[in-house]
Formats: C-alpha cells, sequence, structure tokens
C-alpha cells in the first residue's frame, strides 16, 4: 500500500527540500525584513509540510485499518484527556508546576489528536 503512495511522499518531500533551498537563497536575493519574513515562511511551511506529509500521511498509511477499535477509542480518550489537563494547567491559578508544563501537554496532545483522528479503526 505504501507503494502506491511513494509518489506523493516523494513529492512532499520533494516540496519540503525545496523550500529549504529558497530559505537558502532569499537572504541573499532579498534584503531587510522581507528577507526574515521569507526565511520564517519557508522554514514554516517546511516544518508543517513534513508534519503533513510525514506525520500525518504516512502514519495513516500504515495504520489504517489495523488499530481495534477498543484501543483506539482508548487512545483517543487519552489524547482528548491530555488537551483538556493541558489547557486547564495553562490557566488554572494554583500550581505553578501545571503553568509551567500545560502548554506542552497541550500543544503535544493536539498534535497526537491531529495525526490519530486520521487514522480509522478496523471494522468488527
Amino acid at each position: 500500500m505504501i507503494r502506491k503512495r511513494l509518489p506523493t511522499l516523494i513529492t512532499g518531500l520533494g516540496l519540503i527540500v525545496a523550500l529549504i533551498v529558497l530559505r537558502l537563497i532569499l537572504p541573499g536575493i532579498l534584503q531587510g525584513t522581507a528577507a526574515q519574513v521569507a526565511a520564517f515562511l519557508t522554514v514554516f511551511l517546511a516544518i508543517l509540510l513534513a508534519f503533513i506529509f510525514f506525520g500525518v500521511y504516512l502514519t495513516s498509511l500504515v495504520l489504517n485499518g489495523k488499530v481495534p477499535r477498543q484501543i483506539y477509542r482508548v487512545v483517543e480518550g487519552i489524547i482528548i484527556t491530555g488537551i483538556l489537563v493541558g489547557a486547564f494547567g495553562m490557566f488554572q491559578p494554583w500550581l505553578i508546576f501545571g503553568y509551567q508544563h500545560g502548554f506542552t501537554v497541550l500543544f503535544y496532545s493536539t498534535l497526537a489528536f491531529i495525526v490519530w483522528s486520521h487514522i480509522a479503526p478496523r471494522n468488527g
């Protein structure tokens, strides 16, 4: 199945490499603020495409239809709990530990949810 999707993954890798090359070339062409904005955008888009193609797309290719529904629901519940705990930790005023680590928990839980939501559980 991955072989059928190999051209898509190669296209994604090509786009990422092109953006990194642009990141290296554009500061020599542009100047001032335009160079800084171009540098930021090319790196940001390269990271975003890497997450999409190799985090979401590749993971869904490998795991689609292979995870039992029961396990799928448990993992989904853990991820959602992480989102809630992270959000609560960020906004509660009592514990400094929750405040310090709330964003990190929320961030990684959200990324995990994005990936997990693109995986279909096994039927039956």
